[in-house]
């Protein structure tokens, strides 16, 4: 299953719609987002905490999973059944030679509980890659210099863009502050200094499309309870999951056309939002509504019809007939 995984990644990356393709700011870079869900052990699971002696986390498993958010499919997962904290989850996954975090010029998309400047800042010396996430309250900074904001539609709603100084870091960051659709003011931190602070605003926005993977996970491949014991089982049944992933999205894309099925309900939704001027549930920037119109969304009608697939004789004509109808009325 390991040896499967990267020439299947590497299928979807050369045949699924580049989801970023239109910012040419970000110059082909690999763009990742990185999360961590918990799993439940199983009734037969002798789990023990560290209040008890032991070395369990008292969440459940860890799965920290890594999203390539241009392909829109999970590409790896590091599996861990102890209590440990994310940013030492993230290094013992960057040791490993095949470690997506290891990928040149990558930009990483990431929750705040992975801020560790130091370990970013090593990755950005010694491969170009740089990453985004929210700002901490925790964090100290030491200095504060205002940057000018270029006069384009995708700065829109940037109040401040700041290079900043961080106590635990000797290089330069930014410090940005944004003000949402709905009138909210986000600070996100970065360590990149060239991208715009609108589409920097924008990206890390992608980063929840990870969730809709999660929820996919759980709710419809039974991944919220383990099935085995061993860290090797575990492992398994995640990678089994992101196999059957990317594998539907491949089926998606080469049964319905070049743009794939499409969640049309989601995008109508999106529409009604845009075009209301009062506060709506959505924060993503107006000027991406053209460039951005893709879901990671895994709909149980998709995988109702591939499990029945399975009892008749599949075919063009079948997916063209009951598939496509079947998600342009129901996703």
């Amino acid at each position: 299953m390991a040896a499967t995984l990267p020439h299947l990644l590497a299928e979807a990356q050369a045949l699924l719609p580049d989801r970023l393709a239109d910012f040419p700011e970000l110059d082909g870079r690999p763009v990742y987002a990185a999360d961590g869900t918990y799993q439940t052990e199983g009734a037969h699971y002798g789990r023990r905490t560290p209040k008890e002696g032991g070395e369990d986390n008292p969440k459940g498993h860890v799965l920290l999973s890594f999203y390539n958010v241009r392909v829109g499919c999970v590409a790896d997962v590091h599996v861990d059944t102890r209590s440990r904290h994310e940013t030492r989850l993230l290094r013992d996954y960057d040791e490993s030679a095949e470690a997506m975090t290891r990928d040149r010029g990558a930009l990483w998309l990431v929750d705040r509980a992975f801020i560790d400047a130091p370990f970013w800042d090593r990755k950005k010396q010694q491969r170009g890659i740089t990453m985004i996430t929210r700002m901490k309250s925790s964090l100290c900074v030491d200095s504060t210099e205002e940057l000018p904001i270029a006069e384009i539609s995708a700065n829109k709603g940037v109040v401040k863009d700041l290079r900043i100084t961080l106590r635990s870091s000797r290089k330069s960051w930014r410090l940005i502050i944004y003000r949402t659709r709905r009138g909210h003011l986000v600070e996100f931190l970065t360590n990149d200094l060239k991208l715009e602070p609108g589409l920097i605003a924008f990206l890390y926005s992608r980063r929840w499309e990870e969730e809709k993977c999660f929820d996919t996970w759980k709710n419809d491949f039974s991944l919220a309870k383990a099935w085995g014991t061993r860290l090797a089982a575990i492992e398994n049944q995640a990678r089994l999951a992101i196999i059957t992933s990317v594998l539907t999205a491949l089926f998606l894309h080469r049964t319905l056309g070049q743009q794939g099925a499409v969640d049309e309900k989601a995008l109508r939704k999106q529409d009604q939002r845009y075009a209301s001027d009062s506060a709506d549930g959505t924060d993503r920037p107006e000027w991406t509504r053209v460039v951005f119109r893709y879901t990671s969304k895994i709909s149980r009608q998709v995988l109702r019809f591939l499990k029945y697939c399975f009892n008749k004789p599949a075919s063009q004509a079948l997916y063209e007939a009951e598939l496509q109808p079947m998600l342009l009325r129901y996703l």
